[in-house]
Order: C-alpha cells, then sequence, then structure tokens
C-alpha cells in the first residue's frame, strides 16, 4: 500500500497548496465508484480489482493523504445491456467482443461520473479494465466541457473496431472520445452520451 499512499498523496498534494496561499479552502470532496468489469479482454480477475482495494484500506489510505477530504463511496456500478446495444453488436460490432456490454457498462459510468462532480469536487473510479477510461472521461466530459487530460498508458488505447486484430475492446477507448474518429463509430450513437474530446 505504500505506492498507493504516495500516489493519493501527490494526487492531494493541490488541496494543501491552496492554504499556503492565503486563499479560502472549499471542502474538498471526494466521489469513489467501483466498476467491477472484466470484458474488454479475455483475462478474467480483474473485476475483482474495486473490492480488493476497498478491502486493502483503499479509504483509509485516501483519508490518511488528507484529512479534511469527505469521501462518498457509491459503492460498485451497476448496468443492464439493452436490445438496442446487442442490435448494434450484432449488426455492426459483431468483431469486437463484448460491444454491448462494454457500452452498456460505460453508458451508466458517464452518468454516475457526472453525478459524482455535481455532488462531489472530485471522483476516483476503480476498476480494473482499461474499457471503462471511456465513461470515465467522457462523463467528466459531460460535467466539465472544457477538460484537459493528459492520457497516460503503455499502449494509446484509440484502435478501431474496423482495424483491431484481436477485437478487444480496452484497445479502444480513446477512439470513442476522439472527434476526427467519431465517424468510424457511427452507428454506436456517441453524439448523445460522449461529448468530442
Amino acid at each position: 500500500m505504500l505506492c498507493t499512499r504516495n500516489l493519493a498523496t501527490r494526487c492531494l498534494r493541490r488541496v494543501h497548496s491552496s492554504s499556503s496561499t492565503g486563499l479560502v479552502e472549499p471542502e474538498h470532496s471526494l466521489g469513489i465508484i467501483g466498476v467491477p468489469f472484466a470484458k474488454g479482454q479475455s483475462k478474467q480477475g480483474v473485476e475483482l480489482a474495486p473490492d480488493l482495494l476497498r478491502q486493502s484500506n483503499l479509504r483509509q489510505v485516501l483519508q490518511a493523504a488528507h484529512d479534511r477530504l469527505v469521501i462518498k463511496d457509491y459503492g460498485n456500478l451497476q448496468y443492464a445491456v439493452d436490445e438496442n446495444l446487442l442490435q448494434q453488436q450484432r449488426v455492426h460490432y459483431h468483431h469486437i467482443r463484448n460491444y454491448a456490454d462494454f457500452m452498456a457498462c460505460n453508458r451508466a459510468l458517464i452518468g454516475q461520473v457526472k453525478q459524482m462532480l455535481q455532488q462531489n469536487s472530485q471522483f476516483l473510479a476503480i476498476g480494473g479494465d482499461h474499457a471503462i477510461g471511456f465513461g470515465s472521461v467522457a462523463g467528466h466530459l459531460q460535467h466539465t466541457p472544457n477538460l484537459s487530460l493528459v492520457w497516460i498508458d503503455a499502449h494509446a488505447d484509440i484502435n478501431l473496431h474496423s482495424t483491431s486484430q484481436s477485437g478487444n475492446i480496452h484497445g479502444m477507448p480513446v477512439s470513442f472520445l476522439l472527434e476526427q474518429l467519431r465517424s468510424t463509430w457511427q452507428h454506436a450513437e456517441l453524439d448523445e452520451i460522449a461529448p468530442n474530446w
């Protein structure tokens, strides 16, 4: 947990810096959502990450980094796959693994992130599958349209359904967000849920 404690301290350092400048420090609150999703790739086990992190004292580590932080845990994300998404998968995205589950999960996450940011100054989505990056960013963009984001990953996660050899959707979340690639997902109804990045 040392690595987690150091990361939490760095993430919350800006909270402490505001008091040293003489500014009035607003209440800092953090909403946490677990996303036990594993269908962006073929390995099972990543869906256990949210509960395992909680069992390993994630809340206490975050609280220790800033004792005035108010933390609200929203539990684990729930979602349901509807017939429209299954139809999109059958007709347009059948060569992608678990498209309907991916989209249902991320649609739910988009709404949850937006809600958490309306109620808290920060949010933390905990999962283990890269595929949830789409919903995390899209929900933040819905709340904060002028969001600046630095995407750091060993891979670009910008693959397309038309070019991916594996069909693993965890390598595609950025492609759902970029305006320049919106036309490649024309049947995914992204304009309704995901602002362009």
